[in-house]
């Protein structure tokens, strides 16, 4: 019974040798490395990190010598911090040997400005509050800040460390609501007048506000130059 068995144990092996001889034999490990590459190649950034999920381990042959070729299916060409995608193991002859799922998960870091210290709603935020930290970004990549704006404030409330977002900043009001203002009158002629008024609502630099001139008491529309300055073209 031991001799049959040493027997077929060897037939086996043989077979298997004989197989291996006129086959491509494509490991977990090799094809791991395939799919990462070609995603890799797909990522426009300079410091980044790719975690794939779902790739079989075991060995993959085929019924010729030639190395499979490996296509991914759904390489969308907008940034996604998580994707699904399909991968599909192919012979030179474009029959499918494999198909299967796998998840692909893109971890980007950048230099960003972070809060230094807490920064509450309608703080100003500044050099004295924020700092630049390289920080992990896949979820903001459109919201970061990569330097710190001129004149801004917070639009929401800021833990330490966390990152300042182009949605949660504002522009500081150059004029606020009820205070005075110069009202300048520009022609297109280049004649120029000014008046005294009042702010019907507060503005940041080229927003457009309401004004009301003190000497004829007319309500205008005027955009935001400078501090306590709007301009009404005519």
């Amino acid at each position: 019974m031991k001799k049959l068995t040493k027997n077929l144990i060897f037939l086996l092996t043989i077979l298997f040798l004989n197989q291996s001889a006129f086959c491509y034999v494509l490991s977990g490990s090799e094809l791991y490395q395939e799919i990462y590459q070609k995603i890799k190649n797909t990522t426009n950034f300079d410091n980044f990190k790719i975690n794939i999920t779902g790739i079989p381990q075991e060995k993959i042959i085929t019924n010729e010598k030639t190395k499979p070729r490996i296509e991914i299916i759904n390489q969308n060409k907008n940034f996604e911090p998580n994707s699904y995608k399909r991968v599909v193991v192919k012979d030179s002859n474009n029959n499918t040997i494999k198909t299967f799922p796998i998840n692909v998960q893109t971890l980007v870091y950048k230099e960003v400005l972070v809060a230094k210290n807490p920064i509450n709603y309608g703080g100003s935020i500044d050099s004295s509050n924020t700092i630049k930290e390289k920080k992990e970004v896949s979820r903001y990549l459109n919201k970061i800040l990569e330097d710190l704006p001129k004149n801004i404030s917070a639009n929401r409330n800021y833990p330490k460390g966390s990152l300042i977002l182009v949605d949660g900043i504002k522009q500081k009001p150059l004029v606020d609501k009820n205070s005075t203002v110069d009202i300048i009158f520009l022609s297109q002629k280049g004649l120029k007048i000014t008046l005294q008024g009042k702010a019907l609502k507060e503005g940041a630099f080229g927003e457009t506000i309401q004004v009301r001139t003190n000497k004829y008491n007319k309500i205008y529309s005027a955009q935001v130059s400078s501090n306590n300055q709007v301009t009404v073209r005519i």
